[in-house]
């Protein structure tokens, strides 16, 4: 296993080698592969054409070093059904940073589960779905696809621009919220070392000619970059106390091509393309507010027709006269020239995309039924299939194509991405096309254009807002999980897969389920500030709601039920930084506590010898503990530090030990309190500094009574053992996780591995964590 490799061309060679390598790759994926086999695998697979799953197994996965599957995948022709395992893999590559190969087992395991059996009840999953020391068990998932990951940053990136350097090799240009400017090669790999501008956030990139391209900023600069060196040409012009609102190419007749910049106070700045030196040319004097141009070439003369968007108004200028056009009804956020002549599109903050004529200017030309649900942020051209086509991406997190001159949509939506989408652009290299798209979730995503629309498009994915699992989950009881989206509540059994859907009226913000006497009810709370009980069983029929809880001004974001001697009771708690509670036995409200400055945010419960306890806590960073009984705060308010505390859990105690809540928040460490001291009882616990503010947490009890916590940030799901403090497993997720809850079976006698309920706006997933042999 040494010496040259044969070339990429040598694909007969490549496949024996693959054949033969593959052949040493063992079943048992805890089992370390000799290293070149880890290396070099994917790659002679690849140069082979036969990159699969049989010949790069997935027991070689967690131990794949050259970090390239996703790249080797994008030149593949092969049937993805044959690359289920690679796809999956690919999808956590650029997540990993450093997990050691059990994590990179589990977090496989769950997402080949995820993107291969979405909602598939476990008695129906094939024997080919195991992996043999996997440390998790997949029981359900309902997640939207992992497509097209690309590349991961640290920040948000605001601006894309593609640039064709000499001799015609194609670059990706990158600005983000710091001012680094990154240069990308096609297959996602570094093309040269970041320019650091030490300036405001790059919210604009142009390209000119001959690989060079412009960097408009929010420091007000404008900045020359040549993409084919990786290098700052010149800082060609600064308008002190701006921002740089839009950068466009403008011939205007009878001069030459400009660099044309509007900055944040209206004014207009033409420079030479050639020089970048300010050029003289007439331009209009513009109202003092933030613009967006387009110039658009003229149907019916030479040169070209510059457009103007502020706030709301469009107006055109011809060279010598600026006319105002109708009022639009939002503020517009993106202006774009199409390649037919006299044409552009706009969209706005309500959702509206428009295609526009410049010689009839008052009543556009078509305009897009309104399938993104809120805001758009961006514009850009592609090719479909060899025709012109646009592109928008909205705040909902979606990218969609549309029919240039009809503004009909071509396909579904691009989903993916778990934030609003933050820039766009499109480009044919090699006869592919494709988009590339960046978003607030710091993630880059490239898009296949060729086939689209597609012959069978996916079912159309939901936003999830919450979902709840009932406080146990047995095979002898109903494994029930309730799942909110905006169309509405939908109630499966994870069994069989039967699902009941609950019409709520309102988009629901959070649910939790509770038990009356011998009735199971789903409480779901609601946008408008209201909880409506649902009495529910899969196999009964459909109960009608019972009466609404209502008393909060704003909406309820967390939810928790207890009883108190024989008494289901509810607690909420919201964004109007009261937590209440409920009795549902007679429906009415016990107890308001407004002690909270800010919004609650986790609400647990505790087992004490004296009763349970109700805690609390939020944006306010600090913890409170309510007694249901004397409806009384319970001792001392805990002050955390912490600024905000999204996620509660507690650790039961010992018969010598006392009570212990952990915490965690938006410094990204979890934290173990004593409530009889009201002191930390370790140091905090540590997530890797790249994965954000932790935003769910959970704590969880395995068969041989060890105490787990479970907490979750940008992109991983962290446990660690909570006496000892050690890390025990990171599940790679890709996405944000916004809540987890353990469920802990009781099967006889015997004790099971706990359940965890994952939820995030991409998706749900419920999981069994074997853990003792960790």
């Amino acid at each position: 296993m040494s010496g040259r490799h044969p070339g990429p061309h040598n694909g007969d060679i490549h496949r024996q080698i693959a054949d033969a390598l593959a052949a040493l790759v063992t079943d048992d994926a805890t089992i370390p592969p000799h290293p070149y086999l880890s290396r070099h695998l994917a790659q002679h697979a690849a140069y082979g054409n036969v990159l699969d799953d049989a010949h790069v197994p997935p027991a070689l996965l967690p131990w794949e070093t050259s970090a390239t599957v996703r790249r080797l995948l994008h030149r593949q022709d092969t049937p993805r059904t044959e690359q289920s395992w690679l796809h999956a893999w690919a999808a956590l590559e650029p997540f990993l940073n450093g997990a050691d190969a059990t994590s990179r087992l589990a977090s496989l395991h769950l997402a080949h589960h995820a993107a291969a059996f979405r909602r598939t009840p476990p008695s129906q999953l094939p024997d080919a779905t195991r992996l043999a020391g996997s440390r998790v068990s997949p029981l359900w998932s309902d997640c939207a696809p992992p497509d097209s990951i690309w590349a991961v940053t640290d920040t948000r990136i605001e601006a894309l621009a593609l640039v064709t350097t000499p001799p015609g090799r194609p670059v990706l240009i990158s600005g983000d919220e710091h001012g680094t400017v990154r240069f990308w090669r096609l297959d996602g790999a570094p093309a040269a070392t970041p320019v650091h501008t030490d300036g405001g956030a790059i919210q604009h990139l142009l390209p000119l000619h001959d690989g060079l391209l412009a960097a408009g900023s929010t420091d007000g600069t404008i900045r020359i970059l040549d993409g084919a060196r990786g290098r700052l040409v010149t800082e060609a012009h600064h308008r002190p106390h701006t921002w740089v609102s839009s950068l466009v190419r403008y011939a205007p007749a009878g001069h030459p091509p400009v660099l044309l910049a509007a900055h944040s106070d209206g004014h207009l700045t033409a420079l030479d393309t050639e020089t970048h030196r300010l050029t003289d040319l007439p331009l209009p004097t513009l109202r003092s507010a933030p613009a967006l141009l387009a110039g658009v070439q003229r149907p019916d003369a030479d040169g070209m027709l510059l457009v103007i968007a502020q706030d709301r108004t469009v107006s055109h200028w011809d060279g010598r006269t600026l006319t105002a056009t109708a009022q639009r009804d939002a503020r517009l956020r993106g202006m774009l020239a199409l390649p037919r002549s006299g044409r552009y599109a706009t969209c706005d903050e309500s959702g509206d995309l428009s295609i526009w004529d410049a010689t009839a200017p008052r009543t556009p030309l078509a305009q897009a039924p309104r399938l993104h649900t809120g805001a758009l942020t961006a514009l850009a051209t592609a090719t479909v299939d060899g025709r012109p086509a646009l592109a928008s991406a909205g705040t909902d997190g979606t990218v969609r194509l549309w029919h240039t001159a009809t503004a009909r949509p071509l396909g579904d939506a691009f989903q993916g991405h778990t934030a609003p989408v933050t820039a766009l652009t499109g480009f044919t290299t090699d006869g592919q096309a494709r988009i590339v798209t960046t978003s607030a979730d710091h993630t880059v995503r490239s898009w296949p254009l060729h086939g689209r629309p597609p012959r069978r498009p996916r079912p159309v994915w939901r936003r999830i807002n919450a979902a709840a699992m009932p406080a146990t989950c047995t095979h002898t009881r109903q494994p029930l999980l309730a799942v909110a989206s905006e169309d509405g509540v939908r109630v499966w059994n994870i069994h069989t897969g039967r699902h009941r859907t609950i019409a709520d009226g309102e988009t629901p913000t959070a649910l939790t389920w509770a038990r009356v006497e011998h009735t199971l009810l789903l409480a779901a709370a609601r946008s408008d500030a209201g909880i409506t009980l649902h009495p529910l069983g899969m196999d009964t029929a459909a109960s009608a709601p019972l009466p609404a809880l209502t008393g909060h001004a704003l909406p309820v974001t967390v939810m928790a039920a207890l009883t108190h001697r024989s008494t289901a009771l509810l607690a909420t708690g919201s964004t109007d930084g009261t937590v209440r509670l409920w009795n549902l036995h007679t429906h009415e409200q016990l107890a308001v506590f407004p002690d909270h400055n800010l919004s609650v945010r986790a609400l647990t419960t505790l087992d004490t010898a004296d009763g349970p306890l109700l805690a609390s806590a939020g944006t306010d960073g600090t913890v409170r503990l309510w007694n249901p009984g004397t409806r009384q705060q319970h001792g001392t308010t805990l002050r955390c530090g912490q600024h905000t505390i999204n996620a509660l859990a507690t650790a039961p105690a010992g018969p010598c030990t006392a009570p212990t809540i952990a915490t965690a928040g938006q410094d990204g460490t979890v934290r173990l309190w004593n409530l009889d001291s009201g002191r930390l009882t370790a140091h905090p616990l540590h997530l890797s500094p790249d994965d954000g503010p932790l935003t769910a947490l959970t704590c969880l009890r395995t068969p041989a009574q060890r105490t787990i916590l479970a907490a979750a940030g940008r992109s991983r799901i962290h446990l660690w053992d909570a006496a000892t403090g050690s890390p025990l497993l990171q599940i790679i997720t890709g996405r944000p996780t916004t809540s987890l809850a353990a469920r802990h079976p009781s099967l006889g006698t015997t004790p099971a591995s706990p359940c965890l309920l994952a939820t995030g706006e991409a998706g749900v997933r419920v999981f069994r964590l074997h853990l003792d042999q960790t």
